[in-house]
């Protein structure tokens, strides 16, 4: 590399493309590599030609008729389908794009003088460049592969994001939302209802002696039971509603918008006589039975953020001394039975 006027050489020489810079009248000043080896044609035979010799008839007329319209009205033309001559008579199926310049085009020319120091314009030149079909086609897939790739990737990414961003808010267990989805959506209803003047309920779900359960039978079995219940709740509340594991063997069932304290009893009861107890782990069938307490605020008002938290908290903190007082007195027993498979 010694100056920037071998750099561009290099640079016009190697183009995988083909590069001609003609005359305004067609005359060939300059071509590189590719074209002599399109055309077969050395230096000496193809310089000074008139770029219409390359063309067959019928391409030389469609030149002139619309091509060099387009050159002096427009100064270019895109993608024209003509065919090059090679000196042999093969034909080479080509695109050519034409642009009218008279600026530099930093590429040394044998016949073309340059400004003087006294300002002289350069003349017009014609920038020629000729793509080959085979090369165009075979560009345009290899940039369609790499949109796909992209494209997949981009899917790809998305997807892991998704999968992640599920993974913190819903439970690995039971697949259900986790008390981080749990409060971020009390808070969004809490904010909803105060809009609005509605209320909302919590209902607080916890197994009766489930450490019965897991002392008996093991606690894969207990995760078994965990995953029944929460398939069970959530068939049992309506679209609008949340089920959440809590922690442990505790589910929370968010009721947004209700419209009055009675409605969360009407609810709660509907969720409790549609949950089925029975639950068959192996050989055995274990009737699973729920402790459920209940909270609903007033009808809400427009709150501050701080103010929604603590009211959440609340909720959370009188659903769940209401659930603990409708639990079974202490000494009762796991009521559990063979499972007669057919």
């Amino acid at each position: 590399m010694t100056d920037g006027t071998v750099d561009y050489r290099q640079i016009f020489d190697a183009a995988p493309a083909g590069y001609l810079l003609t005359r305004p009248d067609g005359t060939i000043v300059d071509a590189n590599r590719t074209m002599y080896e399109w055309t077969g044609r050395g230096q000496e035979a193809l310089l000074g030609l008139n770029l219409l010799s390359l063309l067959p008839a019928g391409d030389r007329i469609m030149f002139l008729t619309h091509a060099i319209p387009a050159i002096e009205s427009n100064g270019s033309v895109k993608e024209l389908a003509v065919e090059i001559l090679a000196a042999n008579g093969e034909r080479r199926p080509v695109l050519l794009a034409v642009s009218r310049t008279r600026k530099s085009t930093g590429v040394p020319t044998p016949d073309v003088p340059t400004p003087d120091a006294f300002g002289t314009a350069a003349p017009e030149l014609n920038v020629v460049v000729v793509f080959g079909v085979h090369e165009r086609r075979l560009y345009e897939r290899e940039l369609a592969a790499t949109l796909r790739r992209l494209e997949e990737s981009e899917l790809e990414r998305a997807k892991l994001l998704e999968e992640a961003r599920h993974q913190a808010t819903h439970d690995a267990l039971t697949h259900l939302p986790n008390r981080t989805l749990l409060t971020s959506r009390l808070d969004e209803a809490l904010e909803r209802a105060g809009n609005h003047g509605l209320r909302v309920g919590l209902l607080f779900c916890d197994i009766n002696r489930f450490k019965d359960i897991n002392d008996t039978y093991g606690h894969a079995v207990g995760d078994e039971v965990l995953g029944h219940v929460a398939g069970r709740l959530a068939d049992a509340v309506r679209g609008v509603d949340t089920v959440a594991r809590y922690s442990g063997d505790e589910f929370v069932i968010l009721l947004p918008t209700l419209e009055s304290p009675e409605e969360i009893a009407v609810i709660a009861s509907r969720i409790m006589d549609s949950f089925d107890p029975e639950c068959i782990v192996g050989e055995s069938q274990l009737r699973v039975e729920l402790a459920v307490g209940q909270a609903v605020t007033a009808a809400m008002r427009p709150m501050l953020p701080e103010a929604r938290q603590e009211l959440a908290r609340q909720l959370l903190m009188e659903a769940d001394a209401d659930m603990y007082r409708s639990k079974p007195r202490a000494g009762s027993k796991l009521e559990t039975s063979h499972a007669m498979r057919g």
